[in-house]
């Protein structure tokens, strides 16, 4: 008896589904990635990535109204024409990549 009780258990304590704490959603929490020791640039990509996958908006923290003012945003382009490596904000920014080579690549 004892031993078909033992197989009894052993044989549902390997049937039993793991009950997993875990989830994906978990995974891509800021707070998660950052006790890991990711990068603030690297948490925001996530966050941008998740949300595009969600169709959710996701503003970015730069993007304030003093850059929507026309004066502004003309001679921040104008200083970007010059200066090619200042950040223009639009990393992962729902850009169509368009990998031929067009007229306007120059």
């Amino acid at each position: 008896m004892k031993k078909y009780l033992l197989i009894l258990c052993l044989t549902t304590m390997i049937t039993l589904p793991a009950y997993a704490e875990f989830t994906v959603e978990d995974s891509v929490d800021a707070d998660y990635l950052k006790n890991y020791g990711y990068s603030n640039a690297t948490i925001h990509a996530v966050q941008k990535t998740v949300a595009k996958h969600n169709g959710e908006p996701l503003s970015e923290e730069v993007e304030k109204e003093y850059y929507n003012q026309p004066v502004v945003k003309y001679v921040r382009r104008f200083f970007m024409y010059l200066d090619p490596s200042l950040d223009d904000h639009s990393f992962m920014n729902d850009k169509s990549l368009n990998t031929t080579v067009r007229y306007d690549d120059l």
